[in-house]
């Protein structure tokens, strides 16, 4: 396989030890911002990450030969729905913030659900992750709703917001 500076790729069964390497980064060092604790995540065996990799919904972000960021492109199974895809655990590896990754991911992402005849994208973000929110607005999400107590931590709520952007507009 020949990378590029970034590239995104669909993820198989083989990508499993990357996959988990940066999910459990991601989980211990954002817990609020997911709903699957890295406890949960560590007690999984690889079989049932290797599933779930085998689903075709996970996508890598690739820097040279480096997998630095990981989330997943959901479609709507419901027919009624179709036209609906969900951006879910969305992760780039700190050391690569503001160096153009994130974007590329996303508009990878974007890019991807508009081929696949999706006419809106929808996410959710924890309330007090402001820099998610800045570039998920930024990039034309607009916020419709509060999920209150999406999460609770430790005895401590946390809320999270629904962003949808259309994308057939």
């Amino acid at each position: 396989m020949t990378f590029m500076l970034h590239e995104v790729v669909t993820l198989t069964p083989a990508d499993q030890p990357n996959w988990r390497r940066l999910r459990l980064e991601a989980l211990e060092s954002y817990p609020a911002a997911f709903l699957t604790t890295a406890g949960e995540q560590r007690a999984r065996p690889a079989s049932v990450d290797r599933a779930a990799l085998s689903g075709g919904n996970w996508r890598g972000l690739y820097h040279e030969r480096e997998m630095i960021g990981i989330g997943a492109l959901i479609p709507m199974q419901q027919e009624a729905c179709a036209h609906r895809m969900q951006i879910g655990a969305f992760y780039v590896v700190e050391a690569h913030w503001g160096s153009g990754a994130a974007q590329v991911f996303l508009d990878a992402l974007i890019t991807e659900a508009r081929k696949r005849g999706a006419g809106q994208l929808e996410l959710s973000v924890a309330a007090d992750n402001p820099r998610a929110i800045r570039f998920y607005e930024r990039n034309g999400f607009e916020r419709y709703g509060t999920q209150p107590r999406a999460v609770i931590l430790d005895g401590v709520a946390q809320d999270d917001f629904f962003y949808v952007r259309m994308l057939d507009r």
